[in-house]
């Protein structure tokens, strides 16, 4: 473990975020000033690329454009527990996400507890695909995203299924520790075991953040639990979890129900990573993760990628 890794663990776990995670949700919405503040997306510039923001279901979006047109575009839903939206500077990664990836990139600002609830996010996202899918091939479509923003996305594919329209399925999806309730004996006793080692989330925490992520009000099964989703027409799907976090408990049972679905399935666990670590690449060990998943999103892009309209 290099002594970057090592000064971070202790500062971490020292500050307790595991404690802080687990209190109530209405007092974690004060923390986050949840409810006061507004989408804060900074003027970005870059000679190659052009930025504007449109609306959907009333929630801003950025859009990070190639001025040369590319054949692909990647949605990056960002987590929080909808307590709070994008940082500015997830924003600005964008501009390196699109040089990386060849792609265009989409952040949404989706709306966040307690006024909206889990469905009003998957619906927002659902409407943002239909509108992407206008300008692009749903084979060239990637989908990024982290923690709570890793059950939305892989959620989504649900909840295109439930919705009944026959969307067609986005090419690639990529999630980095996706977060998901605990639905077998299994997977509590795994998470028991991990709830030691894991550097934010605990059983407590999960448990508290997704109740409140439902507002008080009935969502779909399978937003809940990403283990019972229905995953049929997608062709593939990279899962990446630290091999210290609790949402690892669920990897084994998500992959077998993707699988069950027709799903190709790429599993990566980081041995001794934390949580989101391939997104927040943050010390030399998790270094390989960012490169995987750059890598697997930005390769494959059809040669007919971008629609006339």
């Amino acid at each position: 473990m290099s002594v970057k890794y090592t000064v971070m663990k202790k500062i971490v776990s020292f500050i307790n975020f595991q404690k802080i995670m687990a209190q109530p949700y209405d007092k974690l919405q004060k923390v986050f000033k949840t409810g006061k503040g507004q989408p804060d997306i900074p003027k970005l510039s870059d000679p190659e690329l052009d930025f504007s923001v449109f609306k959907v279901n009333d929630f801003p979006v950025l859009y990070v454009k190639h001025k040369k047109p590319v054949q692909g575009v990647c949605i990056y839903v960002a987590g929080g527990g909808m307590l709070k939206y994008p940082k500015k500077a997830q924003a600005k990664e964008m501009v390196r996400y699109a040089g990386e990836l060849g792609r265009d990139m989409v952040l949404p600002y989706y709306p966040l507890c307690p006024k909206h609830n889990l469905y009003d996010v998957y619906d927002m996202l659902y409407e943002l695909y239909k509108k992407l899918l206008t300008e692009f091939r749903a084979e060239n479509i990637a989908f990024l995203g982290g923690s709570s923003g890793g059950n939305h996305t892989v959620g989504l594919i649900s909840h295109i299924n439930a919705k009944g329209e026959n969307l067609p399925m986005p090419g690639k999806v990529y999630v980095s520790s996706p977060g998901t309730m605990l639905c077998s004996d299994a997977e509590i006793k795994m998470a028991e075991k991990l709830d030691r080692t894991d550097l934010v989330m605990s059983r407590k925490a999960l448990e508290t953040i997704f109740n409140g992520m439902t507002a008080g009000r009935e969502v779909p099964e399978y937003m809940k639990y990403l283990q019972k989703g229905d995953y049929t027409g997608l062709k593939e799907i990279y899962l990446c979890f630290g091999g210290d976090e609790l949402f690892a408990a669920a990897a084994p049972s998500l992959k077998k129900r993707l699988e069950e679905c027709g799903v190709k399935v790429t599993l990566e666990i980081g041995e001794g990573m934390y949580h989101c670590y391939s997104v927040m690449p943050f010390v030399s060990e998790a270094r390989q993760g960012y490169n995987n998943m750059i890598n697997y999103l930005k390769n494959n892009i059809s040669e007919e990628g971008v629609k006339t309209i």
